[in-house]
């Protein structure tokens, strides 16, 4: 082989390697990773030009501040967005949070998330804002309407895999 031929292989074989590199993490997560099912609270999606998915949103998302470090409190309004865990607890068939750190837990189950702001919810709590990524789950051709139902009113139970933090969105049920 050339030396042309050897520079046109190794062009048209990097991109395919970073392509399989991409996936590498979500199929790793699904079959190595454990099983979390997440609560989800009541949303109206507004766009209706993704055909048939439903917007999902967690009461996970929603960390009282009394469970967040303090260090992630003072870094937040140091310095906005940015990554934190979430260790998480079985309680009645659902995951919750229980801690918000900086530092990865040594064992347990936990979600790697984005603490975007904290605020007051609706009762005047102050509650830690946490987004993790898995929010619209695409269902299969005409059930939309009856899952837009089903989460309006909160009646979504979200199944996750979690993998070291990272995790994918398999499947949702109604409780």
């Amino acid at each position: 082989m050339n030396k042309r031929a050897k520079q046109l292989v190794l062009a048209c074989s990097l991109p395919v390697l970073i392509l399989l590199g991409m996936c590498f993490t979500p199929v790793y997560t699904m079959l190595t990773g454990e099983e979390m099912i997440l609560q989800t609270k009541p949303l109206d999606p507004s766009d209706l030009f993704r055909g048939d998915y439903v917007a999902l949103q967690y009461e996970a998302e929603e960390v009282p501040i009394k469970l967040v470090d303090k260090a992630v409190v003072t870094r937040l309004q140091n310095q906005g967005q940015f990554d934190v865990f979430v260790l998480m607890e079985k309680k009645n068939g659902v995951h919750t949070p229980i801690k918000v750190t900086l530092e990865k837990p040594d064992k347990g189950i936990f979600l790697k998330g984005t603490i975007n702001y904290i605020d007051k919810d609706n009762n005047g709590q102050k509650i830690a804002f946490i987004g993790y990524n898995l929010d619209n789950y695409y269902l299969e051709d005409n059930t939309g309407t009856e899952w837009e139902k089903a989460s309006a009113k909160g009646e979504i139970l979200a199944k996750l895999k979690v993998n070291n933090g990272y995790a994918v969105l398999t499947d949702i049920s109604t409780k």
